[in-house]
């Protein structure tokens, strides 16, 4: 007899291993159909005797004849929609039987075309389906079929991530992305954690892709989620090839990198000390040494460092002992440069406090940019511990160069205990 009830035959593919319905074992006695699925019943009698037929061949070994039978079945024409739901069925279990990805090609879309499939077994059907596209390297169909599946109500995240991978397999960037997008939404929406490789995976695609816009919102999202330093390293780095800073725009952040614990190796720390050095501040510059030797990132006793330090001691003492002299200067003084100078200077010895007082003095005077001395402003009561003032003078940062790197110092404070 027909029966209405799915049972399993595994179709072992390379994308997925799910397992495929085949039909049921004699079609002499009809038996009643499960609530909404086929009626044995209703099987047209051209097809009814074909299908019989087929089903004692297959009990019998005879896999190609019983296929024979099905394909005489199909030919009869005018198939109602209990005839084609059974052809399919069918064609699953000999497909399968007979390793023919073209039959069982047949029997998956006849089954998912079918009205009978329930819609739980529809994502299994079209996943089998994919993965017999992407074994003969047709990725324009697997495409499709995901597009198809992830359309389906309750999606994954997985889903949508395969779906993402096959529109970068065809170049499709922007879809791409979208995709990721998606499984990254879908993810959350089962109460999960989506995986980094999807934040990371986007970022690459849309560094490839040449899209800044994208770049940017993927880099926050990155170090939103994952905030561990190599995160903050490629998020900072990407900010400074996008903006080509000046010097000026490079202390900020390297600031920022370093207490995002994000400096990494010889190369990061000695760019850092050059500019301090050049910048005029010593003081910073021996803090960040120290850090770099302390790390395993700097050798005290290589070359390059032992000159830096150096320089450093020539010019610490002297930098200090006018400290004094330069904040009366500040404090006089109509423009705002001298006193944001010296906050840097205050900034450099860890002098938060006094670096804070400064950066606000900065911002009374003119000839000074808000946006830089806000920034650094944030910087000091950051790193001083002042969680709401720092948040104030970031959020004050607007416009221009500085606003996303403000943007990356909230996400950092926020990360903070």
């Amino acid at each position: 007899m027909f029966s209405s009830r799915l049972a399993a035959a595994a179709t072992a593919l390379a994308l997925v291993a799910v397992a495929a319905p085949a039909a049921a074992k004699k079609a002499d006695a009809p038996a009643a159909a499960a609530p909404g699925g086929p009626d044995a019943k209703n099987i047209s009698k051209g097809v009814r005797p074909l299908l019989q037929e087929a089903q004692k061949l297959e009990a019998a070994g005879d896999n190609a004849g019983a296929l024979t039978q099905v394909r005489a079945a199909e030919a009869v024409g005018n198939l109602n929609s209990t005839d084609q739901f059974f052809i399919a069925q069918m064609k699953l279990g000999l497909g399968s039987k007979l390793k023919d990805d073209k039959v069982l090609e047949e029997g998956i879309k006849g089954s998912v075309a079918s009205e009978f499939l329930p819609p739980a077994e529809k994502p299994k059907y079209i996943r089998n389906l994919a993965a017999i596209a992407i074994q003969r390297n047709d990725y324009n169909g697997a495409t499709a079929d995901f597009e198809q599946l992830t359309a389906l109500p309750g999606a994954s995240s997985e889903d949508f991530n395969t779906l993402a991978q096959l529109y970068a397999k065809l170049k499709q960037d922007p879809q791409a992305i979208a995709a990721l997008q998606k499984a990254i939404v879908a993810a959350k929406a089962a109460g999960k954690t989506p995986d980094e490789n999807l934040y990371r995976t986007e970022l690459k695609i849309a560094v490839d892709a040449k899209l800044p816009d994208v770049v940017r919102s993927a880099s926050v999202d990155l170090v939103t989620a994952y905030p561990n330093p190599t995160n903050w390293r490629d998020a900072l780095l990407l900010l400074r090839d996008s903006q080509k800073p000046d010097d000026q725009g490079m202390l900020d952040i390297f600031r920022l990198m370093q207490s995002a614990g994000a400096l990494n190796g010889e190369a990061d720390y000695s760019e850092f000390v050059e500019l301090l050095i050049n910048k005029g501040l010593p003081g910073e510059a021996k803090t960040v040494v120290a850090d770099g030797i302390a790390k395993g990132m700097l050798s005290a006793s290589k070359g390059r460092v032992v000159e830096y330090n150096k320089e450093i001691t020539a010019k610490v003492g002297a930098d200090r002992a006018s400290l004094p002299g330069i904040d009366k200067e500040a404090r006089s003084s109509s423009n705002g440069k001298v006193a944001l100078g010296q906050g840097d200077a205050y900034f450099g010895y860890g002098d938060y406090a006094k670096a804070a007082e400064m950066y606000r003095l900065a911002l009374t005077k003119s000839g000074v940019d808000p946006a830089t001395a806000n920034l650094r402003l944030g910087a000091s009561l950051a790193r001083s511990g002042d969680k709401a003032g720092a948040t104030t003078a970031f959020q004050a940062v607007q416009g221009g160069n500085r606003a996303p790197l403000a943007q990356y110092w909230l996400i950092w404070l926020g990360q903070k205990a």
